[in-house]
């Protein structure tokens, strides 16, 4: 009777506990995806913070509270494919690709790869939520069909442990119970018809009945055995616990290298900068000290090209000496201390302002030169074209004047490479 009551339980069993499918569903792979271009957007722009303060689930709302900025730069994330093969995946592979495989695109810009952290995070946290439960019909039954018969109530599944239902599954397998077999069993039962079948609901009840004490008696047995196996159990949960914190150390070392990478390239690219710099600093350098050799070389050449009369010698009496020359240097504006910006040995239109005659390169007299050129550029602001080098005589209005005559020529000198007002010139406009 026992092994009867064991054969038919493990049959039955099998019926009452439904199959539990983990799943991605459309709506978590959507609410992802989001998850994974706002982290992307939120780091390309930094200027993007206002999308911290919204939690949209789909893309329609994402892109609503975009500014153009950031529609621009989400485009290359929407051009990532959706697997077709989600519906299949676990929380895991979930994470895999939205938060590492998306983000390894060609099209996606460098900096925005630094949100893959943030989406991580935020995605591993997410509930997927299994779908809802369907139970399996049962494929065989143990009531005749003339009879309506009541269906036995599920046994509770915290009664049994796993271990336990795992064991009915394998007996179920390994006994091979079939319609015949089951009639076999209880072929014996001299059932006799009646008109109101009274009979045949008791014959079930003792089943029933029969059915829930060999239960509590297997789950008495399962108890002990397994406060023996406690401490199995126990160094199995450990080992978990260890798989899990290893995981953990495992996602923030990948975290870590992540940031590692991010700040080397940094750091190349200042190092990178810094250079150019310096390179561009040695080479104002060098221009610098060829202008000051030219400004030597310039000096030195003033200063040779007037040379000094030569002593009266025998036989030469008679001789008159030779006459210095007179040498003519355009001047531009003098500036607050009286000091002239630019010298030229020609007329430069748009800078020259003033003629110097010199004929030893120490000493010399200026007036304004004689151009419409230079009239015209002093006359468009005297103050800072003439004020310094010129006392204007007469009315200093330049209203409908077109011309400056000098009515007496300044005087300068030549020091520290520079042509310096000692007197200045006095002009008048007409």
């Amino acid at each position: 009777m026992q092994r009867s009551c064991l054969r038919f339980l493990c049959f039955i069993i099998p019926a009452f506990f439904p199959m539990l499918v983990f799943a991605v569903s459309d709506k978590e792979m959507e609410q992802a995806r989001v998850i994974a271009a706002k982290s992307y957007i939120r780091y390309v722009n930094d200027g993007s913070g206002y999308l911290d303060e919204i939690n949209p689930t789909t893309l329609a709302d994402l892109e609503k509270a975009l500014k153009p900025k950031e529609k621009e730069n989400i485009k290359a994330f929407l051009a990532i494919p959706v697997p077709k093969d989600y519906k299949d995946w676990d929380k895991q592979k979930l994470v895999e690709y939205w938060a590492v495989t998306a983000f390894q695109n060609k099209g996606l810009q460098e900096k925005g790869r630094g949100g893959r952290i943030r989406a991580r995070s935020l995605i591993n946290k997410m509930k997927i939520e299994p779908p809802k439960q369907q139970p399996v019909q049962s494929t065989a039954s143990a009531v005749p069909n003339t009879a309506p018969a009541e269906t036995p109530k599920p046994v509770a599944s915290d009664t049994l442990s796993q271990d336990s239902i795992q064991n009915n599954m394998a007996v179920l397998e390994n006994s091979q119970i079939t319609e015949e077999d089951f009639s076999d069993e209880f072929g014996d039962i001299d059932i006799q018809k009646a008109d109101n079948y009274t009979w045949v609901y008791i014959m079930v009840l003792c089943i029933l009945v029969a059915i829930v004490i060999a239960l509590v008696v297997y789950a008495a047995n399962v108890m002990k055995k397994n406060s023996s196996e406690q401490p199995k159990y126990a160094n199995a949960q450990a080992n978990e616990e260890s798989a899990e914190i290893r995981e953990r150390l495992e996602t923030a070392v990948a975290d870590k290298d992540v940031e590692i990478s991010m700040l080397s390239k940094k750091l190349e690219t200042a190092n990178r900068q810094n250079s150019e710099l310096k390179a561009k600093i040695e080479s104002l350098v060098a221009e610098v000290a060829s202008l000051k050799g030219a400004i030597a070389a310039s000096e030195q050449a003033l200063r040779t090209s007037v040379k000094p009369m030569s002593p009266v010698t025998e036989g030469q009496e008679g001789k008159l000496p030779k006459q210095p020359v007179l040498r003519s240097i355009f001047l531009g504006r003098a500036n607050a201390k009286g000091i002239f910006v630019r010298a030229d040995r020609t007329l430069n239109v748009g800078h020259s302002v003033f003629i110097l005659e010199t004929n030893d390169g120490y000493s010399g007299s200026f007036k304004v030169a004689d151009s419409p050129a230079a009239w015209s550029l002093a006359l468009s602001n005297p103050t800072e074209y003439l004020s310094a080098a010129c006392a204007i005589s007469g009315q200093e209005d330049t209203e409908g004047k077109s011309r400056i005559i000098t009515e007496s020529s300044g005087t300068a000198i030549f020091e520290g490479g520079c042509w310096r007002v000692i007197r200045k010139a006095k002009i008048r406009f007409e």
